[in-house]
């Protein structure tokens, strides 16, 4: 059996006991080719491996297995919550443990725009993905340009959406969502502020270091000193892990949801692991 493999089962039989212990609905009718607990770990797997979900299963674990066996939306409805739960409940015993040793982490939040289509593509056909204004989105840069010794200014067009990460210092995630591409990153922190009860709690009880675009929100910490913006860097790591991550066969919110919750839990245990291993 290969390291993969065995990695895979290990958390299959995880969330198969997570899973019975919260009392989380994971079957419906017959017996399926893979189990919700399965599904969630492949995943996880996915980010570990850069390997679609599909494929995945389909090496490893039955070639029959078709997309239909694990991308019907009353099914990543049900995998979906079991990864969110989950991500819970690790951040739960990660905070517990914060206050037994009374070192609290500092956590940082930042956003960065996914691509969903290629932008010549999206201007001469209907995507079937997301399609309307609000996805589309113009951002300005400024680059040192070598050739005429000075910061030039461009424009970058985008058909994609906003993805907004708080994690902490280490790297372990503690929250992801998405919203419009179009939408600044202040005014989506504010609205999941105010519907989200999981990141409110967040809020209220941990320190969070934010750049200047954040500034005129009370509860967070603006990074104006060397040593808080050296300490933010870590977030910029998490952000680049999405840059190479493949989102594939996804058309619904949900799905893509899915895999941000299956990559937010891989890239955490990968740097759980690391940081084991520098010990």
């Amino acid at each position: 059996m290969t390291p993969i493999l065995k990695i895979f089962y290990i958390l299959s039989q995880t969330m198969e006991n997570f899973a019975t212990v919260k009392g989380l609905k994971t079957t419906v009718g017959r017996k399926p080719k893979v189990n919700d607990w399965e599904i969630a770990s492949a995943f996880i797997i996915s980010y570990l491996t850069h390997t679609p979900v599909l494929k995945f299963f389909q090496l490893s674990i039955d070639i029959s297995i078709r997309s239909y066996h694990i991308f019907r939306r009353y099914r990543i409805k049900r995998v979906y919550k079991l990864l969110r739960e989950f991500m819970k409940f690790l951040v739960f015993l990660r905070i517990l443990s914060q206050t037994t040793t009374k070192k609290e982490k500092k956590l940082l939040i930042d956003g960065t725009i996914l691509d969903v289509a290629n932008v010549n593509r999206a201007m001469t056909h209907k995507i079937r993905r997301y399609s309307g204004k609000k996805f589309w989105v113009k951002r300005k840069r400024r680059l040192y340009s070598p050739h005429y010794k000075r910061k030039i200014e461009f424009e970058e067009l985008h058909y994609g959406i906003l993805v907004m990460f708080l994690c902490d210092e280490d790297g372990f995630i503690y929250d992801i969502w998405y919203t419009y591409a179009s939408m600044h990153e202040k005014r989506a922190f504010d609205i999941r502020y105010e519907r989200n009860k999981w990141f409110r709690f967040l809020v209220n009880n941990l320190s969070i270091i934010g750049d200047k675009g954040y500034r005129g929100i009370d509860r967070l910490v603006i990074s104006d000193t060397k040593e808080i913006k050296g300490v933010r860097q870590m977030v910029e790591t998490s952000i680049g892990g999405t840059k190479g991550f493949g989102y594939s066969r996804w058309r619904k919110g949900i799905t893509l949801l899915t895999y941000l919750y299956g990559f937010a839990l891989g890239f955490s245990l990968l740097r759980g692991i690391n940081a084991s291993l520098r010990i």
